[in-house]
């Protein structure tokens, strides 16, 4: 991996009394960085390192920089300008008209303090000394709430829209930096993290700092996230947990009976916290639970085949969402949102095997009205032309085993993006006379991807102390929150902010010092 692709570097265009010799130079390190590999942290983990900085002449400052800031990047006109700037913009092609339409967003802004102390005096940066500053920051389970001051339709999306989103949209960043993955993101939208130096100056009218020279360093972040409760998908046609159909002898043939199928959403699929070591390669399983419904005293068709297959669903949009995106509604290029999907092949197995269970009406009432409650029927519900006493069960059992081809992220929801998952199962069966095509039942079923979270043990050996669990908790929560601060201008076409200028934690979590 290039240097290029982890460290952009950008001079001051706005201070033309700096000539290219005497920017001065800063170096990023990340403690515990391996080399051709980008960082990982999660919820809680302290991202600690120092820059260096050195000049090839005396080079007059104010102030010293370091941040950490999470951001939403356009990609398809991104430049150094914004990049430097903590730009977070999507964008979106609109079929109504010519042109672009887009928002920017700068979610998170963590700021390092530095000691009046540890700057040289005056304020002048020798030719020949090296200056090292130290900074650690600790990743956040939540933003702020101003980062999200948008109006709302649902109670529930000022939660989601204040977690921290993980990653999303950069190959380089996608798994370890060292191997290219699709994490099934559009070209379009980002969301970036990355720790950023900077040398300020003091326009010489007003109160305004410019960069002298900045540079920034990119950083995977996968936070941790629990389980939510199941998906309402009452107002998503697009999912389906229930479908039942028609089966025939044949194509134009007289009916043997209605099939019904039906799944649950399973649980969560628990992606592994950043450099955890995998411990099983089934991540979850799906059950898809059969019914027939016989017309007089037919037999249930032979089962075939199950497909299963990942449909990656990611919603992108120039305004904040005031509701969970759907895929209700008008055409999302005609109102400035987006919906990139992606279907990624999980399994097909044969399930020819699996056995049909005659079942009886009257048994099941009796059941019911007996007092062990423990035999009461949880089969599939009758079909809506199920007149008869007699009918036949069976499930089938999915294992969902992800790809190690692609990159995936946890379940989220933000201001801009979402990342939604779900499972496309499709079972194959048979009947008495040749059909043009084979007939098939399919369902669209929710499910979550979850992070996990990192132990206090694993999480005490990479900070290489030993201490108690409560006093890694305090460590770890903010020490000071200060005001939020105020984008600077910039030159954007068709682009509206959308949002507050980031909040801000002061973190004071070790001493810089300027070495000689």
């Amino acid at each position: 991996m290039s240097t290029a692709t982890s460290i952009i570097s950008s001079g001051s265009d706005r201070l033309d009394i700096w000539s290219r010799r005497s920017q001065p130079k800063i170096e990023i390190y990340l403690a515990n960085q391996k080399p051709g590999h980008v960082n990982s942290y999660t919820t809680g983990e302290s991202i600690d390192g120092t820059i260096t900085i050195t000049v090839d002449h005396e080079t007059r400052f104010d102030e010293i920089e370091i941040v950490f800031e999470g951001t939403f990047i356009e990609t398809r006109s991104m430049n150094n300008a914004n990049f430097r700037k903590g730009i977070s913009r999507t964008t979106v092609e609109r079929a109504s008209c010519p042109g672009r339409t887009g928002s920017q967003q700068m979610f998170l802004k963590l700021r390092q303090p530095i000691d009046e102390m540890e700057y040289p005096t005056p304020r002048v940066l020798e030719a020949g000394r090296s200056y090292e500053y130290a900074f650690t920051f600790v990743v956040p389970d939540r933003l702020l709430p101003q980062v999200c001051t948008h109006t709302k339709n649902n109670a529930h999306i000022q939660r989601s829209h204040t977690m921290l989103p993980p990653t999303l949209g950069d190959p380089i960043l996608a798994s370890n930096g060292k191997t290219l993955l699709d994490d099934m993101a559009p070209n379009m939208s980002q969301i970036a993290y990355t720790v950023r130096a900077s040398v300020l100056q003091k326009r010489l009218t007003g109160n305004e700092f410019v960069a002298i020279v900045a540079i920034a360093k990119k950083i995977r972040i996968i936070p941790t996230v629990e389980e939510e409760p199941p998906i309402d998908i009452s107002g998503s046609p697009s999912l389906c947990t229930r479908k039942e159909k028609t089966v025939k002898r044949g194509t134009l043939r007289a009916k043997l009976g209605r099939i019904v199928a039906s799944s649950s959403q399973p649980r969560p699929v628990q992606l592994l916290p950043p450099n955890g070591e995998p411990t099983d390669t089934v991540s979850t399983v799906a059950t898809v639970n059969l019914r027939f419904d016989p017309v007089g005293d037919e037999q249930p068709p032979p089962l075939g085949t199950m497909t299963s297959k990942l449909r990656v669903s990611t919603f992108f949009s120039s305004v904040p969402y005031d509701d969970f995106p759907t895929t209700t509604g008008m055409p999302y290029a005609q109102i400035g949102c987006g919906l990139y999907a992606e279907s990624v092949p999980l399994l097909t197995m044969c399930v020819a095997s699996a056995q049909w269970t005659k079942q009886s009406s009257a048994a099941d009432s009796m059941r019911r009205d007996s007092t062990d409650s423990s035999s009461s029927d949880s089969s599939t519900g009758p079909s809506s032309a199920f007149t008869g006493d007699t009918y036949y069960t069976a499930s089938v059992v999915v294992p969902v085993t992800l790809p190690k081809s692609k990159a995936f992220v946890p379940t989220f929801h933000s201001c801009l993006m979402s990342r939604v998952y779900a499972l496309d199962l499709s079972l194959t069966y048979h009947t008495p006379a040749t059909n043009i095509m084979t007939p098939t039942v399919s369902l669209r079923v929710p499910v979550q991807f979850t992070s996990q979270a990192k132990s206090a043990e694993s999480l005490k050996a990479t900070l290489g102390v030993t201490v108690t669990q409560q006093e890694l908790e305090e460590f770890f929560q903010p020490r000071n929150v200060t005001s939020p601060t105020e984008f600077s201008n910039q030159n954007l076409n068709a682009v509206v902010d959308v949002g507050l200028a980031p909040p801000e934690y002061s973190e004071r979590l070790s001493t810089p010092r300027a070495s000689h």
